[in-house]
């Protein structure tokens, strides 16, 4: 598509879109319907050189609630709807934000939540200036004190020299000492952003086995724009993995962690990077777990909606794309290392019997195909395992059951392979 457009509101023939047509970033535009020639089309609040506009909703017939993603936080303001002037930049912490908001009334709800905080829900009357927020509801977690945890946000160099930002959560007083367990997630791709949300196996980590749980945003995401994402996509799509092993590379020098206690996590998009970065750097990481990963590279426009990702990785049916796949696909790429001391980390991949966006077949073959390798290496000790649920699909609207199960199955793979203890419940 030569674009995207998203309808906000209108003033009478004046409609309100969000689009990236000529601006990576977003912005907002003004349409009169009356003259839809596109060389009539106004700017009515520009593209922001370095943050990306995530969300605008209209509000109290006057305002707008613009949201951007700033350095991987949301950030919201309120703009007036018919000048497009700022007005208002709302305080809100680290974290993820959404609105409930309408025209017709002044009543303005937002939603926050961060790696240490459940839920916030914030009301603001924008009928009464200089709009403050009350909180009125908050979710508890019985026992829970997020002041005895941190979060800081680290920038760190890839292969190329470009910043790339993470965040790094563990429990206040962690020794630096190159001794903790470490549990490093990404994405990176589709232009998905990775904000920062609470997850109970974040402070299952930090809490239960004094860990760090680590967040890296690189290339591929859509954290800086459109120029961030095609920077990990298509023939850029090894810059993924140079960040996220820059990633492991930068959480171990710090002495956060090493690389025995490394253990690496992503899912579907995330499962073929952490695939890829298995057999790109055995020796950095000592466990891996893919989930629903995307597994053969030549073949997956072959299956379920696979032919829809050739915008984001090529095809291996042109004649360009096909080395560049082949050089990475994590089937194609299986590489014990020689020699008694060497081997591939503990593996353990993910999948669902129902997944009907990457189906298993890309997991099934990719754990035969280590175990096959694994035959020829008596040096590969450490294991290679499936684990596939039944009834179940890609992930969405899977029951918590299942979820807890998953999670459980998970972190004992984690205490079995990487040695680490679990302790009492101490927040």
């Amino acid at each position: 598509m030569e674009a995207n457009y998203g309808f906000v509101a209108n003033n009478g023939s004046q409609f309100i879109f969000q689009t990236n047509k000529d601006a990576d970033n977003y912005k907002l535009i003004m349409i009169d319907i009356t003259n839809p020639d596109p060389a009539a089309w106004k700017d009515l609040v520009s593209e922001h050189e370095k943050n990306t506009m995530e969300w605008a909703s209209a509000a109290h017939d006057k305002y707008l609630i613009l949201s951007y993603i700033e350095d991987v936080k949301s950030a919201v303001y309120l703009h007036d709807i018919v000048t497009g002037k700022m007005i208002k930049k709302f305080k809100f912490d680290i974290g993820s934000i959404g609105a409930c908001c309408d025209r017709q009334t002044p009543n303005v709800f937002f939603t926050f939540g961060s790696f240490l905080t459940p839920g916030i829900t914030y009301y603001c009357n924008l009928s009464k200036p200089p709009f403050d927020l009350e909180i009125i509801n908050e979710v508890k977690l019985k026992n829970f004190d997020r002041e005895k945890f941190t979060v800081e946000q680290v920038f760190f160099q890839s292969k190329d020299g470009t910043k790339i930002p993470m965040y790094i959560a563990y429990k206040k007083g962690l020794k630096r000492d190159g001794n903790n367990f470490a549990f490093l997630h990404s994405y990176g791709g589709f232009a998905c952003s990775s904000l920062p949300y609470f997850a109970i196996n974040r402070l299952v980590i930090m809490s239960n086995f004094d860990g760090v749980h680590c967040v890296a945003n690189i290339r591929g995401g859509g954290e800086y724009g459109e120029k961030w994402h095609k920077d990990g996509s298509l023939e850029k799509k090894q810059n993924c993995f140079d960040d996220f092993q820059a990633a492991a590379e930068y959480l171990i020098t710090e002495q956060y962690t090493n690389s025995k206690l490394l253990a690496i996590n992503g899912g579907s998009n995330g499962g073929l990077l952490v695939g890829a970065c298995l057999n790109q750097r055995p020796d950095l990481f000592g466990a891996v777990v893919a989930d629903v990963g995307v597994m053969d590279m030549l073949r997956f426009d072959k299956f379920t909606c696979g032919h829809a990702w050739i915008t984001e990785y090529g095809s291996s049916s042109d004649p360009k794309f096909f080395p560049i796949l082949y050089k990475y696909s994590p089937l194609h790429n299986i590489k014990i290392p020689e020699g008694c001391d060497k081997q591939y980390p503990a593996t353990m991949l993910t999948t669902s019997d129902h997944d009907d966006r990457v189906s298993p077949l890309h997991s099934l073959k990719f754990i035969a195909a280590l175990q096959y390798e694994a035959k020829k290496h008596t040096n590969q000790k450490n294991p290679f395992i499936i684990r596939v649920e039944t009834d179940a699909g890609h992930g969405c609207g899977k029951p918590l059951d299942k979820e807890i199960a998953e999670l459980v199955d998970m972190m004992c793979f984690f205490v079995i392979n990487l040695g680490i203890k679990f302790k009492a419940f101490l927040c």
